[in-house]
């Protein structure tokens, strides 16, 4: 199988290591680091020297997208997580029993709830079909073609500051609205690490305007 994988990386070197290394022997391993100087050693990585956060997580995500190459089967995934076993296995045996999907989350989450699209989630047996997606996917290369780039995302942090990026969401309205299908895994295939809890999204960065990722 020819796959790669999508990473990106702020404040996160000792969990996206982790992440690299278990990843190591499936696929091209690609990582852009936002902002941050250490090394990230298994992968092709590239070192923005400004960092981007929340408030540029649409600039950074394109950069990425554009780093992508060409491939069967994309997987992106947070630097804060690490993949359940036979993630890559099991989620593509998944996905060929799914009704022409464009992207399928690996990350089982909010359960039953209605996300961005409004659209309740319907149980379709192997997977939830649920019209949205967060940035923790396989897909193939229909999805980057589909959604092209993303505009710049402008939202009100100022007076609501743990507003996420508007990336996640805008990419769901965007391929909904195309009336592609978007599902989620059932059980999750990517599983979050001790990092997950302390937030890089919301914390305050002194140095320039953005918003930590």
């Amino acid at each position: 199988m020819d796959i790669v994988f999508l990473i990106t990386t702020h404040n996160r070197q000792e969990s996206c290591q982790r992440l690299v290394d278990s990843l190591q022997g499936q696929g091209e391993i690609i990582v852009l680091n936002d902002g941050c100087d250490y090394d990230i050693s298994g992968a092709t990585q590239t070192k923005r020297e400004i960092h981007f956060g929340k408030r540029g997580y649409w600039c950074t995500v394109n950069q990425l997208f554009a780093m992508k190459g060409k491939h069967q089967y994309y997987f992106m995934l947070p630097d804060d997580f690490l993949p359940a076993n036979n993630m890559v296995e099991r989620a593509i045996e998944i996905w060929k029993q799914l009704d022409k999907p464009i992207c399928l989350n690996l990350y089982a989450d909010r359960i039953g709830q209605k996300c961005w699209t409004g659209v309740p989630p319907k149980d379709m047996g192997i997977a939830w079909k649920t019209q949205w997606v967060d940035m923790c996917f396989m897909s193939k290369e229909g999805f980057f073609a589909r959604l092209g780039k993303i505009p710049p995302i402008n939202l009100n942090w100022t007076a609501k500051p743990n507003l996420s990026s508007g990336v996640g969401a805008y990419i769901s309205r965007e391929l909904h609205k195309h009336k592609y299908n978007l599902y989620m895994v059932k059980e999750s295939l990517a599983i979050p690490q001790p990092e997950h809890q302390i937030s890089q999204m919301h914390v305050n960065n002194s140095t320039n305007s953005h918003i930590a990722r």
